[in-house]
């Protein structure tokens, strides 16, 4: 058996003691960041839909005659998500036709609780 001042001056394990306090800021730094890359990639793909799809309509595509044809066009331009077409909003405005979402991002971390983020994506282009 090693004696107390023995003990204090032992150095095995330290490694092990220092990664078991640091590795959880680490993970959850690291998640974090993953999790800010996932909403940046909804926040920029459900722009370029409703970009896309506002555009389709307003110059009168084949692909985009009625309403919900332009909600269906808009899901397959939003890249990698599964958003149902209902969400999107298609509209005549002043300003031409208009494509809108509202959409809540949930950004999960471990050790911290569920957060939703919403994302609002608009477009309008003058109709043709």
């Amino acid at each position: 058996m090693r004696s107390p001042v023995r003990l204090g001056r032992c150095e095995s394990g330290t490694t092990a003691v220092e990664f078991a306090i640091t590795a959880p800021l680490y993970l959850m730094v690291a998640v974090g960041i993953l999790q800010l890359s996932l909403y940046l990639w909804t926040v920029l793909g459900l722009k370029h839909a409703v970009d896309m799809s506002a555009r389709c309509a307003g110059i009168g595509a084949a692909s985009c005659v009625d309403a919900a044809s332009t909600q269906n066009y808009a899901v397959t331009q939003a890249y990698g998500l599964s958003v149902e077409p209902t969400r999107f909003v298609v509209a005549k405005e002043s300003c031409g036709q208009s494509v809108s979402i509202t959409y809540d991002y949930t950004v999960e971390i471990p050790m911290l609780s569920p957060m939703k983020l919403p994302v609002d994506a608009r477009s309008c282009v003058p109709a043709y």
